[in-house]
């Protein structure tokens, strides 16, 4: 059996929230695993940094929406694709948020980017890059200065 990069984690964690933000409450994360991995996989994906981040992304939602909305003002998050915005919440979580490790901010910034290229087009990967950015200069004031809005997807 196999086990999963964090690469892979962060995969299986952009497609987990996507299919959450489709299917709402009738997500099943245990059906969902089984049909995305085709074969045998160390059930890594279910490490404290992937249950950390699935359950919190969803609570800091509001203040996620608030960061791209802050960083980048010409981009509607109200009628965004949440493909393109996930990849900058899995990032923001884990450059502001996250505690069960520490990952570096460039390689939260990195990881979103290939995100980006991966699911979405060359727009989206500009602006992860862009956002990300931005947050990291400013990472210190920006939770003293954003109020979380409406969530929309969870």
């Amino acid at each position: 059996m196999r086990k999963l990069t964090r690469r892979e984690i962060r995969e299986f964690l952009l497609q987990s929230l996507y299919a959450k933000s489709i299917l709402k409450d009738s997500y099943d994360p245990t059906e969902f695993a089984s049909s995305y991995y085709t074969s045998p996989v160390d059930q890594s994906f279910a490490d404290a940094y992937y249950v950390e981040s699935f359950a919190g992304i969803q609570q800091e939602e509001g203040m996620l929406l608030q960061i791209v909305a802050h960083y980048a003002p010409k981009f509607d998050a109200d009628i965004m694709p949440i493909i393109n915005l996930l990849p900058i919440f899995i990032a923001a979580y884990e450059m502001l948020y996250l505690k069960c490790d520490t990952v570096p901010e460039n390689v939260s910034i990195n990881e979103a980017v290939e995100l980006a290229k991966r699911f979405s087009d060359d727009g989206a990967r500009e602006m992860v890059n862009g956002v990300l950015n931005k947050l990291k200069d400013e990472k210190l004031t920006v939770l003293s200065t954003l109020t979380p809005r409406e969530k929309l997807f969870f």
